[in-house]
């Protein structure tokens, strides 16, 4: 689990990281698992990944840098880039 910036103090698990990113583009939640390829395995676009930048940014408020973003590639990686984010500010 995460513990989200003083803006919020409820901590993130990654089921509910999971949680937000498959309502967010309206995918199956049981295809996010942690070793996951984002492209190969969920079936998303790189445009979708933006999308799941933007949700990191938006709904936990977090920034996460471009090249940062690059480098998602599974959704664990998208989830240690939240913990990451969280853990620096």
């Amino acid at each position: 689990m995460v513990a989200i910036n003083e803006k919020d103090s409820k901590p993130v698990s990654f089921y509910e990281f999971c949680n937000a990113v498959a309502q967010r583009l309206n995918i199956d939640q049981n295809k996010l698992l942690p070793d996951a390829s984002w492209v190969d395995d969920v079936g998303i676009s790189s445009v979708d990944i933006v999308k799941i930048v933007m949700l990191i940014r938006q709904k936990f408020g977090v920034k996460i840098s471009t090249t940062q973003a690059g480098r998602i590639k599974t959704v664990q990686n998208a989830y240690q880039l939240l913990e990451s984010a969280l853990n620096n500010s």
